[in-house]
């Protein structure tokens, strides 16, 4: 048994693993993939064969593990627990990383707690569809909105958003910013955070979201059952697809006050 880093050869064959799990992985994700997020993707083979891929991302006081993914026809052989043990030990050992996030299934729960991943909060998956009856106002600087991600993630996230923003659009309103992914098969609102948000400020978000998507073009978004916003969703024609577990093992309890939704769909936060 070896890890080794992905290879070009390798990526066809995760993307097909993941579309038979039915994944949505966005645009941009698969775009940093390929590029920034590469080095933190690791593969492992067992007698010249593909077995499992995982993903651990480091940001500067924490880690995410995702993308944790076993050939269908060779499961229930430890594959993904020694990856996942892989990409853990990995994170651990970098020496200002305090806290290490995941989303887990309900399947793959029970594993995490018992490396001592505690729950956090529930995902829930949205989706609605865009209008396309505005066009996107040009805003030159992601600042308000990397501002009110760190306070509400304890860290700055610069880097990510920073490698994001490409095909992206900023949204505001008052003291909420959220990010709207532009995509090929759908678009993506996240992340979303708040320093004090409102119905008002969150449903002008939803608005700006599904103005600026062209019409009839599916959104996906990953959205935090503390949000609350369940209502204002249903309101603009959102429908939950599902819901997934956020997990985090740490040295403190974590506080993510006002995020709303994730930047990504369960992978790299």
């Amino acid at each position: 048994m070896i890890i080794t880093s992905p290879d070009t050869d390798d990526w066809s064959t995760f993307y097909n693993w993941a579309a038979g799990e039915n994944w949505k992985i966005s645009f941009q994700e698969k775009h940093l993939f390929l590029n920034q997020l590469r080095p933190y993707f690791y593969v492992l083979w067992k007698h010249g064969r593909r077995c499992a891929f995982v993903s651990a991302v480091l940001y500067k006081t924490s880690g995410w593990i995702g993308n944790l993914l076993v050939d269908p026809q060779q499961r229930q052989q430890g594959h993904g627990r020694a990856l996942f043990e892989f990409a853990l030990q990995k994170l651990q050992d970098q020496p200002n990383v305090s806290r290490i996030w995941l989303t887990a299934s309900a399947q793959g729960a029970p594993l995490y707690r018992k490396y001592g991943f505690a729950h956090v909060d529930t995902i829930q998956r949205w989706s609605g569809c865009g209008r396309g009856d505005m066009q996107p106002v040009t805003h030159s600087s992601l600042k308000q909105l990397i501002d009110i991600d760190s306070q509400c993630w304890g860290e700055s996230r610069a880097s990510l958003l920073h490698q994001l923003v490409n095909d992206c659009y900023p949204l505001y309103a008052t003291d909420t910013a959220a990010l709207l992914q532009a995509g090929i098969d759908f678009w993506q609102l996240g992340p979303w955070s708040t320093i004090k948000g409102s119905a008002q400020t969150y449903q002008s978000i939803l608005q700006q979201c599904q103005s600026i998507t062209p019409e009839a073009k599916p959104i996906v978004t990953d959205i935090l059952a503390s949000s609350r916003l369940s209502l204002t969703l249903q309101h603009s024609g959102f429908k939950s697809l599902g819901t997934n577990e956020l997990m985090c093992l740490n040295k403190k309890s974590p506080s993510i006050e006002g995020v709303l939704a994730l930047a990504s769909l369960g992978s790299i936060g």
